[in-house]
């Protein structure tokens, strides 16, 4: 199966992103705007300098991806490029055991990588976007500062 840009995405048409960025705001300053969000729950922005940028919410990391949103959707044509930001094989994964998602769902992890959790078909499952947001950007801003294989307890609010 060959999944389409639009399988590999989400129609942020009816998104609040004001919602599902307000987690976030601590990693997204000098940001204007949303390019895309993937269907695994990472978010490309534009920012105040024209480039695009990818929020890694499995990690938190934010990293220039384009120079410009022109060159940011060229990439999108790319196929080593979209298979590394959008997981076209970890997708169709999801969907073959049935994992699929609602207009307002992304694939989410159970845990977080970045505390643990594995890259697996197990440890992901569809989850509204509010959550997925709110408890990714909750986590990566409480242990942002502290080392590798530092043992934390995190704290989740809705």
């Amino acid at each position: 199966m060959t999944l389409t840009l639009e399988q590999l995405t989400k129609d942020i048409t009816n998104t609040d992103l004001h919602d599902i960025l307000s987690c976030w705001q601590w990693r997204l300053a000098g940001m204007k705007g949303v390019a895309t969000i993937s269907a695994l729950g990472d978010i490309f922005l534009l920012g105040d300098d024209g480039a695009i940028y990818r929020l890694q919410t499995d990690t938190g990391d934010l990293t220039k991806v384009a120079d410009t949103l022109e060159q940011y959707q060229q990439f999108l044509s790319n196929e080593e490029k979209v298979e590394n930001w959008f997981l076209p094989l970890l997708v169709e994964k999801l969907l073959a055991v049935g994992k699929t998602l609602k207009e307002n769902e992304v694939y989410s992890y159970k845990k977080l990588p970045v505390i643990g959790g594995e890259y697996s078909v197990d440890n992901i499952e569809p989850t509204d976007m509010s959550i997925h947001f709110a408890f990714s950007g909750q986590i990566c801003e409480q242990i942002k500062d502290l080392p590798d294989g530092t043992k934390v307890n995190i704290k989740y609010e809705q």
